[in-house]
């Protein structure tokens, strides 16, 4: 075969190949590009123009607004221009850079767009200084199912609903509450909801009955009172809060056992700020969770030395107060996460108390800190600490992971 002859049976095979992929496949690809590279490709041919002009999500990330940085046309024009080239559906748009800014007339109308164009998943994560104030148009949209905001402003228009939203995420962000005199926010379909670092998330009645996930981090509005204002709060099967939505809990006034039973079957609690008062609020969260068997801790803080609780904290004194509630939060309780484990004192006494008041045990797992040094040294002593705990459940067993970011690769099991 001459060497004409080679070039054109590849070139032929190689067209053939690209031709038989699936266009979702190909949008896939165009997708994982870096987007200056993506819409490179439409220089190949008028099938692969007519794949960018009609990819269906369209991601600017920090690469994009780094790359116009360098160019004379402003970042604000160059999405102006490809939105205005796009043919079709936009399913997904989303706007991410930690060191960017856009105006808040160039958002609006970015969101207007999409929002005409079938938008479904949006994101928008700018470092403006100032909020952004959503526009209405974003409150009216069937089409969206996911909502990732950062630094804005909810100003609801009356009649709020987000029919087909399944999962909303929100940071550094504020609920201004309705214009008008209702103050509902209807999510009927909604199963995941994270706030972080949010404010005046009690000004709004959330109506969503089929909420299951709910993240609170450094939410500082949210109290136990929610459970009456809110009843969301009722009906979710998974809950994460931080030390901080935690502390906010336990100045509310926590009865021993809430009146109405939740329907949570596992709670993580982030850097958790070990105190008398915080484990009294985590003991009510779990006594009024007849479903709960699953507890991850994500860090365990210091306990402030001003408080002179390290000797107090779940000491045989407490314990013998406490010993029948503690009893009944840890009864049903089948598996027990503890990430960033340092091995500290407090730790070991949490560990201890976990063991001997759970008689459902199955799993303890523990996830080494990734700064805490010799590994060898840190297995031993855990060994033999842990051999010395009495357990409540004769199944139960320990997974240790040496290396947090691979950890299948990396474990150990304690008999």
């Amino acid at each position: 075969m001459s060497p004409c002859t080679r070039s054109k049976s590849t070139r032929d095979l190689s067209k053939s190949i690209i031709s038989e992929l699936p266009i979702g496949a190909l949008h896939r690809i165009l997708e994982l590009m870096p987007i200056k590279y993506a819409a490179r490709s439409s220089i190949l041919s008028k099938h692969w123009r007519q794949l960018w002009f009609t990819q269906p999500n369209i991601v600017f990330d920090p690469l994009f607004f780094q790359y116009v940085s360098n160019t004379e046309d402003s970042t604000a024009s160059v999405i102006h221009k490809l939105l205005l080239k796009h043919t079709g559906d936009i399913l997904g748009f989303h706007l991410i850079s930690e060191a960017d800014t856009l105006t808040q007339s160039d958002v609006n109308q970015f969101i207007i767009f999409v929002s005409n164009h079938g938008i479904q998943k949006f994101t928008l994560k700018m470092a403006n200084d100032e909020k952004y104030v959503l526009p209405d148009s974003i409150f009216t949209c069937a089409t969206l199912t996911h909502l990732k905001l950062s630094r804005c402003i909810f100003m609801l228009p009356d009649g709020t609903q987000f029919p087909n939203l399944f999962s909303l995420q929100l940071e550094h962000s504020k609920i201004a509450g309705h214009r008008g005199l209702e103050n509902n926010l209807n999510l009927p379909v909604l199963e995941t909801m994270e706030l972080r670092f949010c404010v005046d998330v009690d000004s709004v009645y959330l109506v969503s009955p089929k909420l299951e996930n709910l993240s609170i981090i450094s939410s500082y509005t949210i109290t136990f009172r929610c459970f009456n204002v809110n009843p969301i709060f009722t009906i979710i099967k998974h809950l994460c809060l931080n030390g901080t939505s935690l502390e906010k809990l336990c100045l509310a006034c926590v009865e021993v056992k809430l009146c109405q039973p939740l329907k949570l079957q596992s709670l993580k609690i982030c850097n958790f700020k070990i105190s008398l008062e915080s484990i009294d609020c985590v003991v009510c969260l779990l006594r009024s969770s007849p479903n709960l068997s699953e507890i991850e801790i994500d860090e365990v803080v210091k306990v402030d030395e001003i408080l002179n609780q390290r000797t107090e904290l779940l000491s045989s004194h407490y314990l013998s107060t406490k010993k029948e509630h503690v009893n009944e939060a840890l009864r049903l309780i089948q598996t027990m996460k503890l990430r960033k484990f340092k091995g500290s004192r407090t730790e070991m006494c949490l560990i201890r108390v976990i063991f001997s008041h759970s008689p459902n045990l199955e799993r303890m797992i523990i996830e080494q800190c990734e700064k805490l040094g010799n590994a060898t040294n840190y297995k031993e002593k855990l060994r033999e600490q842990l051999s010395c705990i009495t357990r409540a459940s004769p199944k139960a067993i320990v997974v240790k992971y040496l290396q947090p970011v691979f950890p299948v690769a990396y474990y150990d099991f304690f008999v």
